[in-house]
Parts: C-alpha cells; structure tokens; sequence
C-alpha cells in the first residue's frame, strides 16, 4: 500500500506526518480542508513521488458539499469543498514543477508526471430518445427526429465525449488517451490504439482508410460525420470486416 503503486485515502496516516500538508494558502488565509482529506492525499503522494522518483498515483472522491457563507474558503471564491481539492492540487502541482526545475538529475529520471485529471458525476452527452412521448404524438416524433439529427448536447466537449466513450467501451477513467492526427482530422488513441475514436464531423473515404490501416481493436466515429451517406457508412463497416478477417483480431466498429 505504502510502495510505489496505487495510493488511496488509507495513505492518510502518513500524510499526517507532513506538517506542511494541513492547510491550503489562499490570499494569505488557511482554508479548511474537508474532514476526507482531499488535497492531503494527492499533495502527499506527489511529494513522495518527487522525494524518491516513484510512480504512485492517487484516486480521490470528495462531494461537492457546499461551504459555508462567510468562510475563507467563499470569500476566495469557492462554492464546493471538491473546488478547493482541485485547486489545491494544482498549487502543489506548479510548485513541485518549480521544485523540479531546480534540482539536478543525477539519475537521468527526467521530470516526474505531475498532472491529474477530474471528473464529476452527470447526465450522458448524448440525448435519450423519448420514445413514450414520440409514440403517442406526431408533433413530438418529428421534434425528436430532428434533436437526434446531432444527440450531442450542445455543452458537451470533446475530452466529455470521450471518457465517457471509453468508459462504455470498457476502459478505466486513467486510461491513457493521446490526440493524434488521421488523414488530417483529429482522433483520440485510447491506449496505445487500442480503441480510435473520431469525432469528425465530416468523414471521408480517405479517413475511413487511414483509420482501418492503424489496426486498432475498436473504432467509435460519429454518425453525423457520414452526413447520411449510407452508402460510405456500408463502405467502412466493409473495411473493417475485410481488416478483421485478415488478422488475427476483429476490429469492432460503431457510430455515435
């Protein structure tokens, strides 16, 4: 547990020995931490990382329980406990960036991975059809017909639309994900290729090809990209059977 993997909230008894990890700086005045320890966690592990050139990585959870009026932490700005965690990681994170650049690396283990991501719980990114209300009225059918052209919410971000992409496909939220260029369009690698996911909004012979010849095991393209041309969507349903047979994997293939 305390070695170089994964490192949890049971990581917290050593984090208590670091003095310095109590409270966040902001404008001078200590916030509070949340009684889960949030930026504790994190900001220990980073440190040790840094101490000892390890690889430990964090998993925290925090709801977003709101602060009260009148606190530090509100009158800095912050609305949720989980805001002050990621601000606070980002703090130490521009810190031990500092830290690093200043420390000669007799080992040659470059610069240590200093980033995290987040996430929070919420509705897909994309519509759910209606069906109750579609089935009993005309006027709603058509309106769900036409939202459905493009069921991408309108808030939704690429980086959005993929995790939760990869998360129905099968893969951890730390998945390594790297954008890539295809045929001049931009796609996601998941995994070293092991999944392509290509939210192009105009998709072309060309960029089915390319994406069928980097072999990957899945491919999720956008059905708005084919622009309903139904016969270039058979064509690269083809493609990918063809590359499948001729391998040793199939390479599964769909449309969001």
């Amino acid at each position: 547990r305390f070695g170089r993997g994964l490192v949890g909230l049971a990581f917290r008894p050593h984090v208590a020995a670091r003095g310095d990890a109590a409270e966040t700086e902001v404008g001078g005045e200590g916030l509070d931490e949340a009684p889960i320890g949030l930026g504790t966690v994190a900001q220990a592990v980073i440190e040790m990382n840094l101490d000892d050139g390890g690889d430990r990585k964090f998993i925290v959870v925090q709801l977003p329980e709101t602060v009260g009026d009148g606190t530090n932490a509100a009158k800095a700005g912050f609305s949720t406990i989980a805001e002050i965690g990621r601000e606070r990681i980002r703090r130490v994170i521009d810190r031990a960036r500092r830290s690093s650049c200043e420390r000669l690396d007799f080992e040659g283990s470059g610069m240590a991975d200093l980033g995290f991501r987040a996430f929070r719980l919420d509705r897909s990114n994309f519509r759910a059809w209606q069906g109750d209300a579609a089935s009993t009225d005309a006027e709603q059918l058509a309106l769900q017909i036409e939202m459905h052209v493009d069921h991408r919410r309108s808030e939704s971000g690429p980086g959005d639309i993929v995790h939760e992409i990869l998360l129905k496909a099968g893969f951890p939220l730390t998945a390594k994900v790297e954008t890539i260029v295809v045929a001049g369009s931009e796609a996601f690698s998941v995994e070293d290729g092991a999944m392509l996911i290509c939210l192009d909004e105009e998709i072309t012979s060309d960029l089915v090809d390319a994406l069928a010849a980097s072999a990957p095991r899945q491919i999720v393209c956008l059905d708005e990209g084919f622009k309903g041309n139904d016969q270039l969507k058979a064509n690269a349903v083809q493609a990918f059977k063809a590359l499948s047979a001729a391998g040793e994997t199939e390479i599964v293939f769909r449309t969001v």
